[in-house]
């Protein structure tokens, strides 16, 4: 992914109209179009601001990491007003079996296996296969 990509995509995740984030910027609109359009380069002093007010690194703008942070602010919005801590708060309410019955939901959304489980699985479903 591109830094112009990279803003573009931070700018929409967070609902931000571009004449916002210019505005943060203390650019035109215009101008900060041109950033996420890759017809000009992002200055140094705007790669800092963004990545202030993205909450990300400046590593992460400029495409040298694919990590976005290092630390997570817990009382930042994760999703529709529900904090991370909210998350972590829910969580540790759960007994054992519903958290693992969230992992496992969580895994299969993202099409993946639980650590370890991943060749017991398809083991199992090959022998039955048989």
């Amino acid at each position: 992914m591109t830094t112009n990509a990279i803003i573009k995509k931070l700018r929409e995740e967070r609902h931000f109209k571009q004449e916002e984030v210019a505005k943060h910027l203390g650019i035109s609109q215009q101008a900060y179009s041109y950033y996420e359009l890759a017809k000009r380069e992002l200055p140094t002093r705007h790669v800092i601001t963004l990545a202030k007010l993205y909450k990300v690194t400046t590593d992460f703008l400029l495409c040298v990491s694919s990590i976005r942070a290092g630390t997570y602010d817990l009382n930042v919005e994760f999703v529709q007003g529900v904090t991370i801590k909210d998350v972590l708060i829910s969580l540790w309410k759960m007994d054992s079996h519903n958290r693992a019955a969230l992992i496992q939901y969580i895994h299969s959304l993202n099409n993946t296996s639980p650590k370890g489980k991943a060749s017991k699985k398809k083991a199992s479903k090959k022998s039955s296969s048989e």
